[in-house]
């Protein structure tokens, strides 16, 4: 075998090693778009079973980690723009039980249970935000948030919220629309 035959068996073998690499590496990874799926699929679900105040418990366990998806329907606010839905959607993940952390959003949809966006909240709402007439109400959250906030939705979802939570200030959330959504 001369040396540009040998060449390319090198390079052949160099091209099935990264191919199985990458392989191996997507395999492992699951993209994101599954957890997405799986998350749309459980929020649809809450909100076919239109319970009010009703909270649902999903975990999923793999060899990585663990994660327990915790979803409470709100309710439905009735008003002149179009109804909207309410979605309090906490994610719990970690290696271990003991060692968990919070991810939260409060998910809006329509009337046809479309997703319209939501506001991420980081860390755990503790208390229940409850839907009232055309207003979300947060209630006090914990010992350094002592004040409710009410935020009225009535003629639109507003881009930012400011939960209350002293007199020296509060919380900041952005609205985030999912990149297909239009006009509100």
């Amino acid at each position: 075998m001369n040396q540009d035959e040998q060449n390319h068996q090198i390079i052949k073998i160099m091209k099935y090693i990264i191919s199985a690499i990458l392989l191996i590496a997507i395999g492992c990874n699951p993209p994101k778009e599954n957890h997405q799926k799986f998350s749309d699929k459980i929020l649809q679900l809450v909100l076919s079973e239109n319970k009010k105040e009703q909270t649902y418990l999903f975990k999923v366990a793999n060899k990585k980690e663990i994660r327990e998806y915790h979803l409470t329907y709100l309710g439905e606010m009735k008003r002149d723009k179009g109804n909207l839905k309410f979605v309090n959607y906490t994610i719990y993940s970690g290696f271990n039980e003991d060692s968990k952390r919070a991810n939260n959003r409060i998910f809006i949809f329509d009337s046809n249970n479309k997703k319209l966006g939501d506001y991420y909240t980081g860390g755990v709402l503790k208390n229940s935000i409850k839907v009232v007439g055309t207003n979300l109400l947060f209630p006090i959250r914990d010992k350094s948030c002592t004040r409710t906030t009410l935020i009225n939705l009535k003629d639109s979802i507003p881009n930012e919220i400011f939960l209350n939570c002293s007199k020296d200030g509060g919380d900041l959330y952005n609205f985030e629309k999912p990149e297909t959504t239009t006009d509100l």
